[in-house]
């Protein structure tokens, strides 16, 4: 973030000078015993009627379970057995889900090892991270791992995802392209809303708990005209208080007030055509949640021979500016300043002191339309089209304390506040044609299709520095519209070779797409007098090769290499001479083998997949702030290389009557094999460089263990469980540069444990019970952090939920 007037300001108030000394490397040693607790649960619901695959396709993704008791997946874009994909999945059917209480996308990272749902400045923007493949806030990049509703590119539009009455959750690692509609290098996280039945009926769940939860969600199939005409209604509304304090404007932050509804018509007007048609609307209110003060940088401060930037110890720590930052609390003060104020901090992390309330406020509208026509017993063409618009207001005090050192606002114009806010409108629509069959007596399987994409989007970000002054030291806008055009064409075939060697087989598959990327300024942009319409055209290639040899029906291994790329952009938060704010494509291959395990251990039913990958990343996309002439500016660059290696693996087993166990981990490696950047062209100084040299969003190890114990009770009294979960992680960075420009970016690992009792079908009706609690120890932990260490003075983290006790009550019918 950059304005004239903060940047003489900040340079005579920190004397920071230019610094070419290289960074003495050092290294971090990083280990945590895993204690490590919850695999995917078996799937236990077969696929109602409407949702009847086709003979070449998979018209409705959702994982039930085979006749194996496996799940079932669509990873390639067909119905399959998890055991029998040669690829590293995670996948959970609409029964895990209920079981887990997943309600939010946080709650995706404890079923997912390996998986880190990463917020930003709060807890509404949230990206994926899977392989140390990550998405660095507000750098105008596209998420390395991306989300797909139905079958089409899904972004929440900077605020939460409704979670509810979902068939099933797949999480695909690696890197994705050749099937998918857009390119990712990290993963892909698939979510399947349920189809409706052809009989009437539904369900209807409430729960309620601490913090004033209160929570419906339910659904309602209405069969109109029997086999060919079926409705599915369903609606979910979620509000809870925050369970951070503002002692200073009262209230508490983090609030959530949701409401959603979800309209789904299957119409199969003959037996060889079906059509679905999905369309939600949602609505996100509440509070940010914000972030709280982790570390700043004094006055005079450096770190391995660079000077750090000391903004908000320079203005409101050591009385700079006199009668600033010390005195009772209130806006801009505090006893003991900073420093009285970052030591409060750690003594009351539950508790904050914020100037102001951060009210969120955000709408997405979703559509989604699939028509399936069997062409015959051996082809299917399928048809899919998306559409979706959003707006998410987002205000935010970056500093995480009462000193509006960097806020989200200005004193004039439509962004005007407090509390202000950035603003964030998308729209984007879809296109997907393919044909998948078979030939050769049905050795070979095949998919060919092509995929279009238009998306626009409008960034108003706002910023102040110093608002609580009597003159704020300087304020920027940078509002933007940017668009993004891909086409891509793509085909995979796999050939079974049984006729040779069982159980044999080859996939091969390409992608090559084409990608146009713009960005204008609105004429109140900081940079707009200076600002060109700007537009490049990119391309590039996405590809998959996998071996896989399924010896007898319990055991497969596998061999994939993948590769992929993520498009480059502009980031408009960036001065534009020169075309400095644009960033070139990050591509990336992988090698990966695998064996998976489906079958009986003694007489007991197990699974058991274990992973293990090499990825390298070239011209990696990563944010940086950069101090220019004692000024701190934004950039998106490309780091030459990285690499990323890893071992996955889980595991469970019904090891008696009454007890199911289970297990999953992740062994993650990630660093910058080569990340020293030179920022020369940018800055305008010669030999500027910024070595890049703690990998962020990716603790080495990651895991879960569950337990889940049927009680003996009378069949006629139900079915009573109690399951226990435990998820940890080990420390993890969540900056690029903690051993240079932004040191103390450094997170404790952590374990917590989820107890759930559950009463199904309580004394033989359609009545079910539960009660759940989640962090039953009450561990203090930090979800996330955020970087503002070089262009502020600090960084922020989010503190993770405390103990909570909730429960349920829902019914069938």
């Amino acid at each position: 973030m950059r304005s004239e007037t903060a940047m003489q300001t900040v340079r005579s108030a920190s004397g920071l000078r230019d610094q070419r000394a290289k960074l003495a490397m050092s290294a971090a040693a990083t280990s945590l015993v895993a204690t490590l607790l919850a695999g995917p649960s078996l799937a236990q619901s077969a696929p109602d009627a409407a949702s009847a695959t086709p003979p070449a396709a998979a018209a409705s993704p959702a994982p039930a379970a085979d006749a194996g008791g496996d799940i079932i997946v669509t990873a390639q874009r067909r119905e399959e057995s998890l055991s029998k994909v040669p690829l590293s999945i995670s996948a959970f059917n609409s029964e895990a889900l209920k079981t887990r209480v997943v309600t939010h996308e946080q709650d995706l990272q404890s079923l997912v090892p390996g998986l880190v749902v990463k917020s930003g400045q709060n807890q509404n923007q949230v990206s994926f991270t899977l392989r140390g493949q990550t998405l660095d806030a507000f750098s105008g990049a596209s998420p390395a791992v991306l989300t797909y509703l139905n079958e089409v590119p899904f972004s929440g539009g900077n605020s939460a995802t409704a979670f509810y009455d979902f068939s099933s959750i797949q999480a695909l690692k690696g890197p994705q392209g050749t099937l998918f509609g857009r390119n990712a290098t990290g993963g892909a996280v698939l979510y399947q809303s349920t189809l409706p039945g052809n009989d009437f009926g539904g369900y209807l769940t409430v729960r309620g708990g601490e913090r004033k939860l209160r929570q419906v969600e339910g659904a309602v199939d209405i069969p109109l005209i029997s086999d060919r005409l079926v409705v599915r209604l369903a609606g979910d509304y979620q509000a809870q208080n925050g369970y951070v304090h503002n002692l200073l404007a009262g209230g508490t932050l983090g609030d959530t007030d949701n409401k959603s509804g979800r309209i789904t018509v299957v119409a199969k007007p003959t037996d060889s055509i079906k059509n679905v048609t999905v369309f939600e609307y949602s609505h996100f209110g509440g509070s940010e949640a914000g972030s709280e003060l982790y570390s700043y940088y004094k006055m005079g401060q450096s770190n391995n021979g660079f000077a750090l930037t000391t903004t908000l110890d320079t203005v409101y720590g050591h009385g700079f500016f006199p009668g600033v930052g010390d005195g009772p609390p209130g806006p801009g003060t505090f006893p003991g300043a900073v420093a009285g104020y970052y030591a409060w901090q750690k003594a009351h992390p539950y508790d904050i002191y914020y100037s102001y309330d951060l009210p969120h406020s955000s709408h997405n509208y979703f559509l989604s339309n699939t028509t399936t026509i069997n062409l015959d017993d051996h082809t299917t063409f399928k048809n899919i089209f998306g559409y979706q618009s959003s707006f998410s207001r987002t205000p935010g005090i970056l500093s995480g304390s009462p000193f509006a050192s960097l806020d989200l606002y200005n004193t004039t114009g439509a962004f005007a506040g407090p509390p202000g806010g950035e603003v964030f409108r998308n729209k984007s629509w879809s296109e997907e044609a393919q044909i998948q069959g078979t030939l050769a007596n049905d050795r070979l399987k095949y998919i060919i299709g092509g995929f279009y994409n238009d998306a626009k989007k409008v960034e108003g970000i706002p910023v102040i520095v110093g608002g609580d002054l009597a003159t704020p030291l300087g304020q920027v806008l940078y509002h933007t519209r940017g668009t993004d055009n891909s086409k891509a064409l793509y085909a995979q075939a796999t050939y079974d070779f049984s006729d040779y060697v069982q159980g044999l087989s080859l996939t091969a598959g390409g992608r090559y797409t084409w990608e146009e990327v713009g960005e204008t300024a609105f004429p109140d942009h900081v940079f707009a007098p200076n600002f060109p319409h700007e537009l490049k055209n990119l391309q590039a290639p996405s590809w998959n090769v996998n071996i896989q040899w399924q010896f007898n029906s319990h055991n497969q291994i596998y061999f994939a290499q993948r590769g992929s790329f993520r498009a480059g952009n502009f980031n408009g938060a960036v001065v534009p001479y020169n075309l400095v704010n644009f960033f070139k494509n990050e591509y990336t291959h992988d090698f990966e083998v695998g064996y998976k395990f489906n079958g009986m251990v003694g007489r007991r039913r197990a699974h058991f997949n274990i992973a293990a990958y090499d990825q390298i990343v070239h011209n990696a996309q990563h944010s940086l702030y950069a101090v220019v002439a004692g000024a701190p500016s934004a950039f998106t660059v490309n780091v030459p290389e990285a690499t990323i290696k890893g071992i996955e693996v889980d595991g469970d087993i019904q090891a008696t009557d009454w007890l199911q166990v289970g297990f999953a981990g992740a062994y993650t490696h990630a660093k910058y094999t080569k990340g020293l950047v030179d920022l020369s062209a940018q800055t305008g100084v010669p030999g500027y460089t910024i070595p890049f040299d703690s990998y962020p969003d990716s603790p080495k190890l990651s895991g879960s263990l569950f337990a889940d114990f049927k009680l003996p009770v009378p069949s006629e009294v139900g079915d009573v469980h109690l399951r226990a979960d435990s998820f940890s992680q080990s420390s993890s960075y969540f900056s690029n540069n903690n051993f240079s420009i932004t040191p103390d970016t450094k997170i404790k690992g952590y374990t917590t444990v989820q107890l759930r009792l559950s009463w199904n079908e309580i004394m033989g009706t359609k009545f079910s019970a539960g009660v759940y609690v989640k962090n039953l120890t009450n561990k203090l932990y930090y979800a996330s952090g955020y970087v503002e260490g070089n262009s502020g003075g600090f960084n922020t983290v989010i503190v993770g939920e405390p103990r909570t006790v909730a429960g349920e009550l829902s019914v069938k019918f």
